[in-house]
C-alpha cells in the first residue's frame, strides 16, 4: 500500500549551476511517498530563448534532449545527494511542445541497489496532451 504526504504547493526553482544558460525548471513540487519521492517539474517554452534558435526557424520546437534535461535539473532539486543521471532507458517523444506551451514533467522516483533511483516520467502540455513518456537510472550521487 502506497502512503503518500499531501501535496505540497508549487515553489520556484532554484538556478542549476551546471545548466546555465539553459533553465529547464522553471517551479517544482516534491512529496515523499514509501521509500522514493514524486516530483512535478514545469517549465514555460520560451519562444525567444537563444536555445531555440533553428529548431526549427518560423515554428521553435522544445528538443527532446531539453526534456531530459528538465528530468535532471528536476532530480537534482528534488533528490538528495545530487544524483547523476547514469542512462536513459526509454524515452518516447509523442507530441510537440511549441513557443509559449507549458511542459509538466511527473516524475515516480524509486530507489535501485545498491545505491541509486530509478524514475519513471511522463511530459505533458496544459491541454493534457502527453508529450514525452521516459525512464531513466540515476546513481545515488555524492551524498548518498
Amino acid at each position: 500500500m502506497t502512503t503518500a504526504t499531501p501535496t505540497p504547493l508549487w515553489r520556484p526553482a532554484a538556478p542549476v549551476g551546471f545548466a546555465a544558460p539553459l533553465p529547464a525548471v522553471d517551479l517544482i513540487q516534491v512529496a515523499a511517498v514509501d521509500d522514493g519521492w514524486t516530483v512535478s517539474a514545469r517549465v514555460v517554452v520560451d519562444s525567444e530563448s537563444p536555445n531555440l534558435a533553428g529548431h526549427f526557424p518560423g515554428q521553435p520546437i522544445y528538443p527532446g534532449v531539453f526534456v531530459v534535461e528538465t528530468l535532471c535539473q528536476a532530480m537534482a532539486q528534488a533528490v538528495p545527494g545530487a544524483p547523476r543521471l547514469r542512462t536513459v532507458t526509454s524515452v518516447r517523444f509523442l507530441a510537440a511542445l511549441l513557443g509559449g506551451d507549458e511542459m509538466t514533467l511527473d516524475l515516480d522516483v524509486r530507489p535501485t541497489p545498491p545505491a541509486g533511483w530509478a524514475v519513471r516520467g511522463t511530459a505533458r502540455r496544459l491541454d493534457g496532451t502527453v508529450t514525452a513518456q521516459l525512464r531513466a537510472v540515476f546513481d545515488a550521487g555524492a551524498g548518498a
